[in-house]
């Protein structure tokens, strides 16, 4: 029989629990609301049971999965499987994930942050197959990224690498989540476009979109995308200024990784890749160095929200493979 592992994308709204083989081929996969406002205990068990769903869609039993591996938004530590803290999981104050869960199901687990298992999906089994060395941009409610170098995920030396949507594009640009001022986030994700679009109505701009929170509280990015391409001038000014300070961060991201690929996914580049991606890709041309731009391609997910469990079992794999079954990490 073939080896199979288990995997769960852990997110604010969704669970996505697959049970896959090595190879990627997804035998088992269910998808279940988080409601993550109910705090650790009720969504580590949805999380259970969700897993439990998708093993039994893979006519098997948890007990027959070799490990289980988790994709975790927030501030995690991964040496010793803790997730610290993360704003979309209410209550998760240093909850040790690995260690309950491992013990809840009875195989070992592995904790990893969500970008970086994205960027190993992409990276092993998506648009980035064969490639050694890869960025991954998740556009988004926020922004999140991933790099792969020699095809293992770039951690630094604390695990906190990887915050390509906090690069500085724009210098004393609108205010961020994190604080900062002019970080990509803050400009091209779902936040910092509805952000920036309630601004301008307010300062009297932009009246599809008034139209629009007259009714509401608040705008969404498929909202905002829909006033550009019928010819609100602010609305589609929010874009332009999206994929230009996207051009800019993919320039910087070209210089200093020297990547084959960079690979762009996330719900807002779904719903309004048509009014920035191609405006980003000739920005980032234009900008980036000769030499390093020679070789990078710029593409779109080809997993879409499947990277990033798959990316986990790619982990699983590797971990196993690598080191005689063991799941522990080394000391960052």
């Amino acid at each position: 029989m073939t080896d199979l592992y288990g995997a769960i994308d852990l997110g604010g709204t969704k669970l996505r629990a697959v049970v896959a083989d090595l190879e990627g081929n997804i035998r088992g996969e269910v998808i279940q609301p988080s409601e993550a406002g109910e705090g650790p205990e009720p969504v580590i068990a949805r999380m259970i049971e969700t897993l439990e769903a998708a093993a039994a869609e893979a006519s098997v039993s948890v007990s027959d999965i070799r490990a289980v591996g988790v994709a975790s938004p927030g501030a995690l530590d991964l040496v010793h499987g803790l997730v610290q803290e993360a704003p979309q999981l209410p209550g998760w104050d240093g909850v040790p994930l690995v260690e309950i869960m491992s013990k809840r199901l009875g195989i070992p687990a592995l904790l990893e942050n969500d970008a970086n298992a994205a960027a190993l999906g992409e990276n092993r089994f998506g648009a980035g197959r064969g490639t050694r060395f890869l960025v991954y941009l998740t556009i988004s409610t926020g922004v999140g990224g991933g790099i792969i170098i020699d095809r293992k995920v770039y951690h630094g030396v604390s695990g906190a690498a990887g915050e390509l949507g906090h690069m500085v594009v724009w210098f004393n640009g609108p205010r961020c989540l994190c604080g900062e001022r002019g970080c990509l986030e803050a400009i091209a994700s779902g936040t910092g476009l509805s952000w920036r679009a309630k601004e301008l109505v307010d300062a009297g701009h932009a009246p599809d979109l008034a139209a629009i929170l007259r009714e509401k509280d608040e705008l969404d990015a498929d909202e905002i995308a829909d006033a550009a391409r019928a010819g609100d001038k602010d609305a589609q000014r929010l874009f332009d200024e999206a994929g230009l300070y996207l051009g800019v961060a993919l320039a910087n991201y070209v210089n200093i990784f020297n990547p084959e690929m960079i690979v762009l996914g996330g719900g807002v580049l779904t719903g309004a890749g048509d009014l920035f991606f191609d405006h980003a890709g000739r920005i980032m041309r234009q900008l980036a160095r000769k030499e390093p731009l020679k070789y990078v391609r710029l593409e779109r997910t080809a997993l879409g929200d499947r990277s990033g469990p798959l990316g986990m079992i790619a982990a699983l794999g590797d971990m196993v493979e690598g080191d005689k079954g063991s799941l522990k990490r080394p000391e960052m």
